[in-house]
Formats: structure tokens, sequence, C-alpha cells
């Protein structure tokens, strides 16, 4: 998330450590990606047929290598994993990374680890977007352990779908970066642990089929970053969000190339935080944001975005119940009463009735026309200004020093 600057006074910078605490149980998950996955404890397991937690340190893994209990490959072929593993008596790991070596021309085999069982991450990386495909039964005996998969670098057309993981029944996140070619996303876990799915930074989505995938308690929805148009992330939310109309949370699709909001948006009744910022959307259509969601509000970011209308109604329902709802930058020039007044006397309720936080409707860098269509801010309910951060005239007066005799006036 792109915060704004720091607030000038101590209730907002109150306001701003909290209102990150919001994101921090999803964005943990993510950062944890930058390092692999190494500081994650794993998955531990009642053992029914003697399996004994062994130190990896003690094994000899070669050509692969042991970090806290953690397997790492970088580079090796796959047919020497195996082999190695083929040897290897019964045990539990915390996790593996393995890295596609350049030269490898096979898949990933069924049983691939042997009798060894990841209780922990399974961490795979491409080199050079080579190609991935994994067997539906090469982690079998780890369906139960994995608790999160991330893949980075990949190229994903010979891997049809995703069948080796609809074991894992307790596999709570899937993070893809900087991946292509994809293809379907058929076999994803459907059980209650998953909840978490980051796909970012990645490319070809042109070729996605429509098959739906069920994953109804799918929560955190990531986006960000993919270059997505209208028609592709509409084909995405049909095949991974239709089933999750009652769980999302929280979607991120900053930084696509939307050219408006996306129709299922709307339906998704639970949503609580949304991320459109950094597209090229032109309207805030009634009616094309949730109305219905839970009772904290819905927080969302439209900024940077080439707004040219906004409907009366685009912001009903509860939204200004929120922590904040960010338009920085859109080139918006009047805050029309009729469409700004609602959501912020709902931010005055919310203020009201949650102790120490004061929602905000972030409007820096626009260039506000500060004449008499302000006067039933300023003049009127100038109660209302604290809850506006950044807005200023386009002589670049602040909001907040315009004084209510100068629109004395006006009617």
């Amino acid at each position: 998330m792109r915060w704004p600057a720091q607030p000038k006074t101590k209730t907002r910078r109150i306001f701003k450590m909290k209102n990150t605490r919001m994101t921090l149980l999803a964005l943990s998950i993510f950062g944890l990606w930058l390092i692999a996955g190494t500081s994650v404890e794993g998955f531990s397991f009642v053992s029914s047929n003697h399996r004994s937690a062994v130190n990896c340190s003690n094994i000899d893994y070669t050509p692969c290598t042991c970090e806290e209990n953690r397997v790492v490959c970088d580079k090796v072929l796959i047919k020497n994993v195996k082999a190695t593993f083929s040897k290897i008596p019964a045990h539990d790991l915390a996790g593996l990374r393995f890295t596609l070596s350049p030269s490898e021309m096979e898949p990933i085999p069924d049983d691939f680890l042997g009798k060894t069982r990841i209780s922990g991450d399974l961490v795979m990386l491409c080199v050079k977007n080579k190609r991935l495909k994994v067997s539906p039964k090469a982690f079998q005996l780890s369906a139960l352990g994995i608790t999160r998969v991330f893949i980075d670098g990949c190229d994903f057309g010979q891997q049809t779908n995703f069948s080796y993981m609809s074991g894992f029944r307790n596999m709570m996140a899937l993070v893809i970066k900087n991946s292509t070619n994809f293809k379907s996303f058929k076999g994803l876990p459907s059980q209650s642990a998953f909840t978490y799915l980051y796909i970012t930074h990645s490319r070809g989505f042109e070729g996605l089929n429509q098959d739906t995938v069920a994953l109804p308690a799918l929560k955190v929805f990531y986006l960000n970053f993919n270059q997505l148009n209208d028609a592709t992330t509409g084909k995405i939310f049909k095949s991974l969000a239709a089933s999750s109309l009652n769980s999302l949370t929280e979607i991120r699709l900053d930084n696509n190339k939307l050219t408006k909001i996306p129709e299922m948006i709307s339906s998704l009744s639970q949503l609580e935080q949304i991320d459109l910022g950094f597209n090229e959307i032109t309207v805030i259509a009634k009616n094309s944001l949730p109305r219905n969601n839970t009772a904290k509000g819905l927080t969302f970011s439209l900024q940077r975005n080439p707004i040219k209308t906004i409907e009366p109604g685009a912001f009903g329902g509860s939204i200004g119940s929120g922590a904040h709802v960010k338009l920085e930058d859109i080139r918006l020039t009047r805050l029309d009463s009729k469409i700004f007044r609602p959501m912020l006397e709902r931010m005055e309720i919310r203020a009201k009735n949650v102790l120490g936080k004061t929602p905000l409707l972030f409007i820096g860098n626009n260039p506000i026309q500060c004449d008499c269509h302000l006067a039933w801010l300023v003049r009127d309910n100038r109660n209302l200004l604290k809850h506006i951060e950044g807005g200023k005239c386009n002589d670049s007066t602040e909001l907040l020093d315009l004084k209510a005799a100068d629109f004395i006036r006006c009617k």
C-alpha cells in the first residue's frame, strides 16, 4: 500500500499506525516470501507409521543442502533430487526450496521426495521463466503438511492445472510472482484453510480458460502489478472469486490497466478493503462499489486514476464508515455535496462510535475549485473538514484555512 505523507497531527499519526495494522496479517505472509519462508515454523503431525522428525543437518542431502531444517536444492536436476531422497529414511522437513536447473527438461515426478514429508513451506523457483510442470502426485505424501506454496519466475505453459495441490488440506496461502502463461487454476484446494491467494508481477492471463474453482474460504486476493485489462480481470474473477462472494474481505487490483471497476466487486458483501489505485479508471459509477458490506465499512483506494465522472450515489451504502477513502490525484475539481456529504457524515458517525479512530478522505494533489460550491462544507458543515486530508484549492490554499465568512454571500 502507498500510504499518504506523514499526517500533521498526533491524532492522525495514531490513525496511520492503527490503519496500517489492518493489513499486517495479510502482508506478513507476502513479506515472508522475501526470505523464502525460512523463519516459519512447520506444521506438526501425529505419526502413524513410525516416522521420525530428523534434523536435516544430520542427513546427507547432497547435491542439496540443509538450512535450518529446510532443504535447499539450487539448480539441481530433478532426477538427482529424486535419487537422493529415494535413499533417505522417512522423516519430516520444515520446508523445501527448489530452484529448477536452467537445463532441466523433465517434469517434477510422482513421489518426488520419496518417504520424506514437508511440514511447512514449499518454494519452487524458476530461472529465466523456466517452464514448470508438476505431476499430480508429486507431493502426495506431504499433502497434509504443506501450509504455504511460493512460486516465482515460472512459465505455466505446460502446467494445465494445479491438481497437485488439490489435496493440500492445510495450505493457507499461495503466492505466485513473476510468472506467465496461466492456463487454469483448477485443482486449487477448496478446503477451509486456504484463505490467501497472491498473484503479482505476472503476465499471460489471456489464455486462461473458464474453469471455475471452488474457493469458499478465500479472504484475501491480490492481483496487483499484473498489467490486467478489463476483459482478463473478468476472466480471473469468474474463475477464482465467483465462489468467494461471501468470504472475500480484501482485494488488491492496483497497478493494472483497468478502465472501469470490475462488475463483480459490487457483489462482494463482506469486502472491507479494496485497492484500485494506479489504473486507468475514468468513471466511478453508481452502485459499482459494495453496498451491503460489514459493520467495519469499506476502506478503499482509487488514487492515481484519470477520473472524469463520479456519479451521485457512487459512494453509497456504508462507504465512509471504513478507515479511509483514498482519492488522491484523480483530477478532482469539485466536492459535490450530493456525492461527498453522505460519506463525510458517515465518517463523523464512525469517529464518535469508534474511540481513537478518525476516518479520513484523502484528496491530495487535486485542484479543487474553492468557489461557492464549497459553502455546504466550509460554512455549513465545518465539523466535517477534519475528515479531509490533503485537500487544497487550485491556488494551493488548504481547505482547512478557508474561512466560513468567505462564503457568507453564497446561496
